[in-house]
């Protein structure tokens, strides 16, 4: 007993006195040399003192020994006293190097090639809708329903669109610390930038990655900004016999399981990344309940969070109206880990989202400007005013009505035998709808409702399953591929995903992806490449708004915006860590 403390307390010693000294890490910044003797001397003064009472300890147990004395009673305080100056010097230990905070870096430069098919309206209804835009014309909601019905009876048109090169960065900054045992701080910064573009607002093209949000603001490539990934605290205790901890801040939603698998690095978020991949504020609690049930890693986790914002403060148009009718938009659910060991995991995750609103708060350049006028206060837009954006002026889009309430289940399955590694994740979606949005565009084109069209609320249930095969090479690096595919109605929250050909998950329909991961310079460098093929199905994917309708049946009406129909996205990354 006595030996094993003192290597732990001297080992402790010599190491302190390194980080200070600068000769283990590079030295403090910060820290003048009469700081680092003093601390140093102090470290000096504790080892002194600590071998003089083991000096004193040994003398006491010699005594006993030699008076043929049962030992117990001295052994029992001198083990007391070498625990305390133990602890006495881990805290020191602790002071010097946890109380600060300590950084890694990544930066990641990406190369892609986009080439896609997507479905748009007829030159016919094109140019119709163009010269309204232009008159400034104004329409009845009964002139509105009949161009509707005209443009539904034009089938859509097929384009290729191509950008052979797109070139983008990301940078993230991750902090740390942990002051106590008790006690810990995780934040990241981050950026994402398009070479060439750092305007931070897109042209809104259709789909939901255009419109820059909280959620995906990080991830989507909006500008140079350096902006709050996530910042956390987490406080570690103990119910009895089952340690607990307790988080609140932004949270570390970008990145779950299993989408480490196609990069071969940590997972990088808490949340399923099937069900949620969107960054939000709030907060969890958890236990690890792996000591009293004797399942290997199991523990169970309750989540919350504010998925947006209505009422004073907020700067939403309303926000200072005393009749606001629109609610905060909250989630809840957990995030249970059934089983973990060093090969194989099984996860299970539930949320449930209060109040979806029929938008994000977020900045946008629409193509051109829908106004529209409820003159019986029926919720129901009785005229519209159609003008073109010919200025590019940038639009705050904010949501106008609360459609419904959703819940995401996903049940994750991940192992490996060998160098072979595999998961199957299976993820279910149910949305019930209760109301109809009230902005202009979504009433003008009928899709005004959660997953239903022209006010309709029908329940709807979603399907998809992701999957994926990958191996170890025989020199270092991996090479894998996986497939997902969601139903007609399949809905997640998934546009934080870090992909500038758009969220594969939210796909539906299939996609197809192969890729190898490559290693280098003691891993602190490593090359990515792969090819990803999107086969969709249905219109709207990752869109809670709308009915569904496939691909092939597609009118003018519902290509009004552009619907991507098959995309091949090539892609070359090269990230540093360090």
């Amino acid at each position: 007993m006595i030996k094993r403390y003192t290597m732990i307390g001297l080992a402790g010693a010599i190491l302190s006195a390194q980080l200070l000294s600068g000769t283990a890490f590079g030295g403090q910044a910060g820290q003048s040399q009469q700081e680092l003797t003093n601390e140093i001397e102090m470290l000096k003064n504790i080892v002194m003192d600590l071998n003089e009472r083991l000096g004193s300890a040994e003398e006491m147990l010699q005594m006993s020994l030699e008076q043929k004395e049962q030992p117990s009673a001295n052994l029992q305080d001198m083990e007391y006293m070498v625990e305390e100056l133990d602890d006495r010097l881990n805290d020191a230990e602790r002071h010097t190097a946890l109380d600060k905070v300590a950084m890694s870096v990544e930066l990641e430069e990406r190369f892609n090639s986009i080439h896609a098919d997507v479905r748009v309206m007829p030159a016919p209804a094109q140019m119709m809708i163009n010269q309204a835009a232009l008159s400034g014309a104004t329409f009845s909601a009964a002139q509105v329903a009949g161009m509707r019905q005209l443009l539904g009876y034009m089938p859509a048109m097929s384009e290729t669109v191509d950008n052979n090169a797109l070139f983008t960065s990301r940078l993230r900054l991750d902090l740390k610390a942990k002051p106590t045992p008790s006690l810990s701080f995780v934040a990241r910064l981050s950026a994402a930038k398009v070479f060439g573009d750092s305007t931070g607002v897109k042209w809104f093209n259709g789909g939901p990655n255009p419109v820059v949000m909280d959620g995906n603001i990080h991830s989507t490539s909006s500008d140079s900004a350096l902006r709050i990934e996530r910042a956390f605290f987490t406080y570690f205790g103990q119910m009895g016999a089952v340690p607990y901890h307790f988080s609140l801040g932004r949270r570390p939603a970008l990145g779950g399981a299993p989408a480490e698998f196609s990069t071969s690095t940590m997972v990088g978020g808490s949340p399923m990344a099937h069900g949620i991949n969107w960054q939000f504020d709030g907060a969890s609690l958890g236990w690890n309940l792996s000591d009293v049930t004797s399942l290997p890693g199991f523990d169970f986790k309750l989540c919350w969070g504010v998925g947006f914002e209505s009422g004073l403060g907020s700067g939403n148009s309303y926000s200072m109206s005393y009749n606001n009718e629109v609610d905060d938009m909250q989630f809840a659910g957990w995030i249970a880990r059934l089983y973990e060991d060093e090969n194989t995991k099984i996860v299970n995750m539930w949320a449930h989202a209060f109040d979806v609103t029929d938008a994000f708060t977020g900045l946008v350049i629409m193509p051109f400007t829908l106004n529209g006028f409820d003159f019986n206060g029926d919720g129901r837009y009785d005229q519209y005013q159609m003008g073109i954006n010919s200025g590019g002026w940038v639009s705050r889009m904010e949501p106008s009505a609360n459609i419904g309430s959703m819940d995401i289940v996903t049940l994750l399955a991940e192992s490996k035998i060998g160098n072979v590694g595999f998961f199957g994740d299976f993820a279910l979606s149910y949305a019930q709808p209760s109301g109809i949005s009230g902005n202009p565009v979504m009433q003008f084109l009928g899709t005004d409702a959660l997953l239903n069209s022209n006010g309709e609320q029908s329940d709807r249930t979603g399907y998809s399953f992701w999957g994926g095969l990958k191996t170890e090479l025989p020199w270092e690096g991996t090479i894998g591929v996986e497939y997902n595919w969601g139903s007609q109605y399949w809905i997640g929250f998934t546009g934080g995903e870090d992909n500038p050909a758009g969220s594969k998950l939210a796909t539906r329909g299939s996609v197809y992806e192969l890729f190898y991961n490559h290693p280098m310079l003691d891993k602190k460098l490593t090359l990515s490449l792969g090819a990803q093929y999107y086969d969709y199905d249905y219109t709207g994917s990752g869109n809670p708004l709308g009915e569904p309708v496939k691909i092939s049946e597609m009118s003018a009406l519902d290509a009004f915006m552009p619907v991507t129909e098959s995309m091949w996205n090539y892609y070359a990354n090269l990230t540093y860590r360090w």
